[in-house]
């Protein structure tokens, strides 16, 4: 009879023993391991789709259904959307609906809610196009101001914002101000100072490299400071250049007229006869020059010279001609209601 042998204990047989134990163990934790695999593949699976058809959806009701309501618009503004490209810069979805539901907000405040009648699409399409076209423009100026190592400061924005809050010689509070923002043109403070930014920009820029604009207003200068103060006999040195002109009112204004801030200067000239330096106008489209012809309470009458900007208009026109705009939705080109709001105006 033979006698068993005893197994000898070694490091190996340990290690031997422990895999056995452990691989006749896998059956009992690799149902539960799949499954929880399982379900993280499924969540991550889910969770793209969720995100693609929400894309979709998104950009479905941005660039094709052309949707300007407040979801859209706050999407838009949030994740900086693009809906066209002017040279290469980028132009934000969200400057576009801004513009665009500011002149509707301020025109339904004005005349009542708009229907769905031909004339009120005739000019929704209309301000459609004014906004995208005015958001090319900004965005172009501003990145092009930007090269230049300039750009408009806060300093600036906020001297904007407090003439405009100013009536009667009293400030309205920041509370009163922006209800009135937002019952007009449909803004809150920050989309309003943004707003103010964006024309300030283009303001700034079209002045920075209209020379001939410069040299004109200069030469006008000059003239004035050498005592010359009919405006009629100025124009007749400027009257074959398209640049310049010159107009005498006829009747009395308001000092709150709008007409680029040239009634707000007169009304800030002390005596009348007296000639104001020249003063970019508030919507940025040249220098101005007034003359406070007469006075009374708070109206005034003033003659006033107007030295057009026309650089940066021939710059963009020219890109818009050789098809150097992009834009990533399809407007209608219609003629439509062509008076600017008063928020542009101003």
């Amino acid at each position: 009879m033979k006698k068993d042998k005893k197994k000898v204990v070694t490091q190996q047989n340990l290690e031997e023993s422990r895999d056995e134990i452990l691989s006749k163990g896998k059956k009992f934790r690799y149902p539960f391991q799949y499954s929880k695999h399982r379900l993280v593949n499924n969540a991550i699976l889910i969770a793209v789709v969720a995100v693609i058809a929400f894309g979709f959806m998104c950009w479905f009701r941005l660039y094709k259904a052309q949707d300007t309501g407040d979801v859209m618009y706050r999407f838009a503004r949030a994740f900086r959307m693009p809906v066209a490209k002017i040279d290469g810069v980028s132009v934000r979805y969200g400057d576009y609906l801004m513009l665009y539901r500011s002149s509707i907000t301020s025109i339904e405040h004005q005349q009542g809610k708009l229907d769905n009648s031909q004339d009120s699409e005739r000019l929704k399409a209309y301000y459609k196009r004014q906004a995208l076209s005015d958001a090319e423009d900004y965005a172009y100026a501003a990145a092009k101001l930007e090269e230049t190592n300039n750009k408009v400061t806060d300093d600036e924005v906020n001297e904007v914002i407090h003439d405009h809050k100013m009536i009667d010689g009293e400030e309205r509070s920041d509370v009163a101000f922006s209800g009135i923002i937002r019952e007009n043109f449909g803004l809150s403070m920050d989309e309003y100072r943004d707003m103010i930014r964006m024309t300030l920009s283009k303001k700034k820029y079209a002045e920075s490299i209209d020379k001939n604009a410069q040299k004109m207003a200069k030469e006008v200068q000059a003239a004035i400071d050498g005592g010359e103060r009919d405006f009629a006999k100025i124009e007749e040195a400027y009257k074959e250049n398209d640049i310049f002109s010159f107009e005498s009112l006829s009747e009395m204004v308001d000092a709150t007229n709008l007409d680029s801030g040239r009634a707000a200067m007169a009304m800030s000239l002390k005596e009348v006869g007296d000639v104001s330096p020249r003063f970019v106008s508030k919507n940025g489209n040249g220098y101005y020059f007034v003359k406070l012809t007469a006075r009374e309470g708070s109206k005034v009458k003033y003659d006033s010279i107007w030295i057009r900007f026309t650089e940066l208009d021939k710059i963009l026109d020219g890109l818009r001609k050789d098809n150097k705009v992009e834009e990533m939705i399809e407007l209608k080109d219609v003629e439509g209601d062509k008076n600017t709001t008063a928020l542009k105006e101003n």
